[in-house]
């Protein structure tokens, strides 16, 4: 019976047709990335390493799982009215091979720490199973695209978007995301802290620098995981234009290596912090500047172009290094005032 079904889905699906839904999974992957991006701010969720609030559960969750069966019915769509109608045939690997790709990013770029796996194994069994129904109702009609009655006859759309709005209300824990990025955040330190303590100790020999350095390297591996970097290695050798390159991502016109790049961000991030010292040590408001979290978002802000986001991430990675492995006793490095000295 599995056999039967197995030699009867592949009978009519060839090599190229299959290179094209392939292609068409991959140019998915990237769309829903896209404008995942530009969702934000109507509560979709982006894989990150800081803790952010799930403000919109729903949303999120018919983005990931539908998204995909859209492209699919507009795939299947293009295909009818190209006149390539063998395309359409077995479409639903489109959808199969984008949660394939999905699956081996997460894994290439390092974060199947960061993944809740109960949660994406949902997604992919109610996307995937969607498709194949979504499948079988195109095979089952001449012409994919609707009538303007049929459409008026789909009141059930309205039900959708009450409870769609109903549950986009339930705020969901966040315990299992916190323990995920908290030890995905534990892990890189400690790895990059075997590799790199020489080079960085060595340098500044001041915990508090040290600190901020492993948490601007932390959150730059994991935007520009090794993968991404060997691309931008690839694009540096093609187009020999300025890129950014390196673990710490230092923009440079020449090549360098990951500890290159951690020496010249080195000298980056002692020079804001000099600048940062100097300019708030005789301030009215001292106490509140010696933070090494407020510290570290004005380096943050100088080493990425002033981007306050940018910023508040590193502060975060930075409180939670301080928390976990200095036991919050990062040091002020801003020197002693006229009135400490007169105590002594």
């Amino acid at each position: 019976m599995c056999n039967d079904i197995i030699i009867e889905v592949f009978s009519e699906y060839s090599w190229w047709i299959a290179t094209i839904h392939f292609a068409l999974a991959v140019l998915l992957f990237f769309i829903i990335n896209w404008i995942g991006a530009h969702s934000i701010s109507v509560g979709y969720m982006q894989m990150d390493i800081v803790i952010k609030e799930e403000s919109a559960p729903a949303f999120n969750f018919l983005f990931k799982v539908i998204a995909p069966i859209v492209f699919l019915v507009l795939s299947a769509v293009l295909f009818q009215s190209l006149n390539i109608p063998q395309l359409n045939k077995n479409c639903y690997f489109i959808v199969i091979f984008y949660w394939c790709f999905r699956l081996l990013w997460v894994l290439c770029t390092n974060r199947g720490s960061l993944t809740n796996w109960c949660e994406q194994i949902l997604y992919w069994i109610s996307s995937i199973g969607l498709s194949l129904w979504v499948y079988s109702l195109l095979e089952s009609v001449e012409q994919i695209l609707p009538t303007p009655r049929s459409l008026l006859d789909q009141l059930w759309i309205l039900i959708i978007i009450f409870v769609y709005s109903t549950l986009n209300k339930i705020q969901i824990s966040r315990e299992g995301t916190i323990k995920r990025k908290n030890k995905y955040i534990t892990s890189r330190y400690k790895k990059f802290r075997a590799e790199y303590n020489d080079i960085i100790a060595g340098c500044y020999n001041n915990s508090t620098y040290e600190a901020i350095t492993y948490s601007i390297m932390i959150y730059e591996d994991f935007n520009r995981p090794k993968l991404i970097r060997l691309i931008e290695y690839l694009r540096f050798f093609i187009t020999r234009k300025p890129h950014t390159l390196g673990i710490m991502q230092v923009t440079t016109d020449k090549w360098i290596n990951n500890k290159k790049s951690i020496y010249l961000a080195m000298e980056r991030i002692k020079h804001s912090g000099e600048e940062y010292i100097e300019k708030y040590k005789d301030y009215e408001y001292r106490n509140y500047y010696e933070s090494p979290g407020n510290m570290a978002e004005y380096i943050a802000n100088n080493y990425n172009s002033g981007d306050y986001t940018y910023a508040s991430q590193i502060r975060e990675v930075l409180d939670y290094i301080n928390s976990t492995f200095y036991e919050g006793k990062l040091p002020s490095l801003f020197p002693p005032t006229k009135d400490t000295h007169a105590n002594e």
